[in-house]
């Protein structure tokens, strides 16, 4: 079934750069070590990092979700955990609702890990373009930091200690994007 989850989300995010498989898989691997000391079912876990995001159009968490419940239910997932895969989906960005369970939990903290340091400069200044369609590079600056604003909303110590040295970089790397816009 793990197989079948992850080609459903390689082949429906082929192409995507800053959102496609090589980020989910990211995203799995920092919510397992986060959740180390942490009672989870992995499954869900895995199931909801992987399909976090399947679709990316405005109001992506959503649409992700109800993409992931079609994929679970003709996978064969246990009707139970689809609900929470659901919702682990359906909260996963800064800003929603908080989620109900570890997972959900897990998958908020791994993703917002992912979005900061260098490959989190990297996916949220394309992400910026294609995501929030801006057009100018003072846009991207805002969205920037609008996600280090997220970085203090993290569910677990151990997301902080992860986030440390990458919101160390972004600071800095939003301080040079402010010097050289100066000129």
């Amino acid at each position: 079934m793990r197989k079948l989850i992850r080609q459903y989300a390689k082949d429906l995010t082929s192409g995507r750069l800053a959102s496609g498989y090589e980020h989910s898989y990211r995203v799995y691997k920092l919510a397992r070590k986060i959740g180390e000391s942490i009672e989870y079912d992995d499954e869900i876990l895995h199931a909801a990092c992987f399909l976090h995001d399947v679709e990316m159009a405005v109001g992506h968490p959503k649409s992700s979700a109800e993409k992931a419940r079609i994929i679970l239910n003709e996978t064969g997932f246990a009707p139970n955990k689809i609900l929470k895969v659901y919702d682990a989906i359906i909260n996963h960005m800064p800003g929603g609702n908080p989620s109900e369970n570890a997972e959900g939990k897990l998958l908020y903290d791994a993703n917002l890990l992912e979005s900061i340091g260098a490959i989190g400069f990297s996916r949220l200044s394309i992400g910026a373009f294609f995501w929030h369609h801006v057009k100018t590079m003072d846009e991207v600056l805002t969205n920037l930091k609008q996600w280090l604003s997220y970085s203090d909303s993290f569910y677990f110590e151990q997301s902080r200690v992860l986030a440390k040295s990458k919101r160390e970089f972004l600071k800095t790397a939003i301080k040079q994007f402010e010097e050289e816009l100066s000129f």
